[in-house]
């Protein structure tokens, strides 16, 4: 995923220090969390750009913070895990913070217990605006058509939450491959041609290898076989573009709109209080213009009962807003 703030923030921090750089040392002690809002590069050190493992904060995920470079400053230092090293710089722009007493709710609760002997699990439904990912990624094997949208959004994956339930069962080996990138030379999994048919007509990013990706990383974690897991994902997909949300971007290409114009779609197709439950995620384009990138729908039920999206999202824990909008991306480059 491409950073939102990669070169914008990047040179206001460096102006703040007046060039200077610090290390992974915080000058100034902090205790809480950092809670990210938008997909920044996060460094091991303020005065390098050098960045192993190509750490990006994810919009909605709260990071242990440790402190800041200096008082006022430009920079928070947080702790991400399985980065190395685990603490990295990240921009003010960035994310916000929150005191100790708030930021114990801001975490990714864990599953649900059954109730009435009903299985309630957690999901998070990720549907990515095709053209706003491939303006952004224009070198991606999938965005050689310029980022088509004729089927509103596409899928990027339906994740088992709390964050940290991956790779379920998977091998050192397979877990290294998917780490490093090298997604199609990952193992192809068993669906029927039918499923297969529909993943790459969802998801354009299967030409890549992202299907394989979904799989290995989330889908090991849904508890079912890939053939159900993909055709639940594609069939939550499908009701998101059977609404009014599809219908609020279709209707909006080339225009901006705010985070709360999405979210009020949401309430409108699926029922007072959806739109809480929807982090809007952007992306900038090459004149820094924000884009609305991806939606992340946070859902909570039993899939195996085919609940609505509606009552699925309903359920849903409240998730942060994301970006405060962006434009919506039309087809090709610009």
């Amino acid at each position: 995923m491409a950073p939102r703030t990669a070169s914008t923030i990047a040179a206001l921090a460096l102006l703040a220090l007046g060039g200077s750089g610090v290390s992974a040392a915080a000058q100034v002690p902090m205790v809480g969390m950092f809670v990210a809002e938008a997909s920044c590069f996060a460094t091991p050190s303020i005065r390098s750009e050098d960045n192993p493992g190509r750490i990006v904060t994810e919009p909605g995920r709260a990071y242990d913070l440790i402190g800041r470079n200096a008082s006022p400053g430009s920079h928070y230092l947080i702790r991400v895990p399985d980065a190395s090293p685990d603490r990295r710089w990240v921009a003010f722009g960035c994310g916000r913070i929150e005191e100790p007493s708030r930021s114990a709710t801001s975490k990714v609760p864990s599953i649900a217990p059954k109730t009435n002997g009903a299985r309630r699990d957690h999901y998070v439904l990720a549907a990515s605006w095709h053209p706003a990912f491939c303006e952004s990624r224009q070198s991606a094997r999938e965005c050689r058509s310029g980022g088509v949208a004729q089927n509103g959004f596409s899928l990027h994956g339906l994740w088992p939450q709390p964050r940290g339930r991956e790779y379920c069962g998977v091998s050192q080996r397979i877990r290294e491959t998917d780490q490093r990138g090298d997604w199609r030379s990952l193992p192809d999994f068993d669906v029927s041609e039918e499923t297969r048919r529909a993943i790459r007509e969802a998801m354009p990013g299967a030409d890549a290898g992202l299907d394989r990706h979904e799989w290995w990383v989330h889908g090991t974690c849904f508890g079912g076989d890939a053939d159900t897991y993909f055709v639940e994902a594609i069939r939550l997909l499908n009701d998101l573009n059977g609404s009014a949300v599809r219908r609020l971007f279709d209707d909006s290409v080339g225009r901006r709109l705010g985070a709360d114009e999405v979210r009020d779609a949401f309430d409108e197709a699926f029922g007072r209080g959806a739109g809480k439950r929807v982090l809007v995620d952007c992306a900038d384009d090459a004149a820094g213009a924000p884009m609305i990138r991806e939606l992340r729908v946070a859902l909570a039920g039993d899939l195996s009962d085919r609940e609505t999206l509606g009552d699925l999202i309903r359920q849903g824990e409240v998730m942060p807003r994301g970006c405060r909008g962006g434009r919506v991306d039309a087809p090709g480059f610009d």
